[in-house]
């Protein structure tokens, strides 16, 4: 919604990394897991490329078809924080996540932001 009234734009520097899954590779991974006799511990459910916030956004807005959007400097995410009762931490530390395990033996529907943008919008 954000994204549709122009404030679409990259959050605080955008250069935090966001790791991501579609919903159908997530379910599908979580049967893979179950049927997997060999995996255990820690297993990452992301896809395997994860894009910095700026790229994400600018993918959005292009599959969107939105052609601009208004960043949000560190500042406004912080009262919006207030608000939101929530931290900016959230938007603005990396998560750079790597599905490793998965990688071996899982095969992703939407590997890259914008087959699941295009399925997703």
């Amino acid at each position: 919604m954000i994204t549709k009234l122009g404030l679409g734009g990259k959050q605080g520097r955008g250069n935090q990394n966001v790791s991501w899954i579609h919903i159908d590779d997530f379910c599908k991974a979580i049967e893979h897991i179950i049927d997997s006799e060999n995996m255990s511990g820690v297993i990452n459910l992301t896809a395997p490329n994860p894009l910095s916030n700026k790229e994400f956004m600018m993918k959005l807005r292009k599959e969107m078809k939105i052609p601009f959007g208004l960043n949000a400097p560190v500042w406004q995410l912080e009262i919006a924080s207030i608000f939101l009762k929530t931290e900016t931490e959230l938007l603005l530390k990396s998560r750079n996540v790597y599905p490793e395990k998965l990688i071996n033996g899982f095969e992703f529907s939407y590997s890259n932001i914008e087959s699941a943008f295009k399925n997703l919008i």
